[in-house]
Formats: structure tokens, sequence, C-alpha cells
């Protein structure tokens, strides 16, 4: 048996050697091109992730609190038993309460155009002094006095505006300046009546008839606008807004003309969609 091992060995090494060496090698496995992370292989480039799109308009609805107050006054002097007498009124308007709405479309960077329209009602009170003439004596006038009430004021506004806006996260701001076309509505007192008796040395005012008068102007607005959003296309905010000009109402023939700065301060609040 050993002798059988010893003559086999030599040829059983070198018949394993030829086997090992003789083998054809395996073939390797081409790389992937594209696939990340793999050694000595390209990387697939990233896609670069786009940002929100500019919000392009808006939608704004107000309601609005004008707090400043309005003063202006006229002189009537009508002809009175052949002498004029003179009728002097002064008005004041109080606190305004309104709307206002707003389209506002951005077209570079933000910027953009705003178009809006606005309207405010206020009371109106006043006073009127009366200086009539003496039916029966020349030179002789005598006076009265009156309180004035339940008078109306409205005033509507056009605004064309340039805009800019910008958003930061959930905030969302504007500011705006551009012309304001303006027109107003008033009460001014129209003709009082009297009463007046024998023998007429004293002088009561009976009525203060109200008409309307009407005047168009065009000034200037400038404001901003701060609004968190809500939703993709709801938010909520406040608004600040100056506007003026100057308007003359006239009440009628015999009258000067009452002239008043109109606009003023307002703050407004309200809801926003974008879209």
């Amino acid at each position: 048996m050993n002798h059988i091992a010893r003559r086999l060995g030599p040829q059983a090494l070198a018949a394993a050697f030829v086997i090992a060496f003789a083998a054809p090698a395996q073939p390797q496995t081409p790389a992937t091109p594209g696939k990340p992370g793999a050694k000595g292989r390209p990387a697939a480039p990233a896609t670069a992730r786009a940002g929100p799109a500019e919000t392009r308009f808006r939608l704004v609805l107000n309601g609005s609190l004008a707090p400043s107050t309005q003063s202006y006054n006229d002189v009537r002097t009508p002809i009175a038993y052949a002498e004029p007498s003179t009728i002097r009124t002064g008005y004041e308007t109080g606190t305004g309460f309104g709307f206002d709405a707003a389209i506002q479309a951005s077209f570079y960077r933000g910027l953009g155009v705003l178009v809006g329209y606005s309207l405010v009602t206020r009371d109106t009170t006043g006073s009127v002094d009366v200086s009539r003439p003496h039916p029966l004596y020349l030179n002789r006038p005598r006076t009265a006095s009156a309180e004035l009430s339940s008078y109306g004021y409205s005033e509507s506004a056009v605004d064309l505006d340039v805009a800019y806006a910008r958003r930061a996260g959930k905030l969302d701001w504007t500011v705006f300046a551009g012309v304001t076309l303006f027109r107003v509505k008033a009460d001014l007192l129209s003709a009082p009546t009297f009463d007046e008796r024998y023998p007429y040395d004293t002088l009561a005012i009976v009525a203060t008839p109200a008409a309307a008068a009407e005047g168009d102007a065009t000034g200037f607005n400038v404001g901003g606008r701060l609004d968190y959003l809500i939703g993709r296309s709801l938010g909520v905010g406040v608004q600040l807004r100056y506007a003026t000009a100057s308007v003359g109402l006239t009440a009628g023939a015999d009258a000067s003309e009452a002239t008043l700065d109109v606009g003023g301060f307002s703050v407004g609040a309200g809801v926003r969609f974008y879209f």
C-alpha cells in the first residue's frame, strides 16, 4: 500500500497543479453606470429641487376704519326782503367705516400692479348761524342758530398703484403707492325754513333740509400690507393706507364752495386669496 501511494503522489500533485493554472478565469460582471455608491463608478447627477412658484395674483378683501375726522364750511347769501341775508354753515364728519377690495398682480420678482376700490361712509353733524333782514325795517337783521344732525357723507376711491410683494415662510408682505381717484357725496344745508311772526323781531329756524352735493378729485395713496398664510391659497392680514386729495362741494348758486380734504389714514383687516 505504501508502495502504491509513493507511486501516485507525484502524479496527483502534478495533475492538481495543471488544473489550477489551466482553468479559465471567471468573467467579471461589467460595472453598471449611473448607480451611486459603487467604488469607481460615476454617480448620476442629482436633480435640482425647484423652489416654490411665485404667487402671481392676490385678491384682497378688507373691512376698514378711517379714524380721522373732517371739517368744512360754506356761506350762503340769499336775498330776503330786498336785502342780502347770510347763512354760515359748519360741518364735521365722524369716524368712517367701510370696506375695500383689490386685485394685485406680480409680474417680475414681486413687482407688479394693484387696482383697488374702497368705500367709506361717515355721519355728519354741524351748526348753522343765520342773519336775516327784518321785513319791516332796513338794516335791522335778526339772528338765529340751529344744530345739524343726521347728515350723510360717502367717499369712494379707485386706486391705481405700483406694488412690490415678497414672501418669507408663512408671512407675505406688500408695499404700494400710486394714484387715487376720489368721488365724494355729502349732504349740505339746503334752504332752511323760518318761524317769523309779527312784529317780526325774533327769528327761529324751523327746519334744516339737506341737499346732496357731489365732487371728484385726483390724489395719491401709499400703504403697506402684512399677511399670514393659513393655507396654500388663503391668508389673513392687516393693511395701513394713507390717501389724500382736495374736493370742492357747492350747495347752490348762492353758496360759496365748501373745500375739504378727503382720504386720510385708514386701517383694514380681512382675508386674502392667492392664485
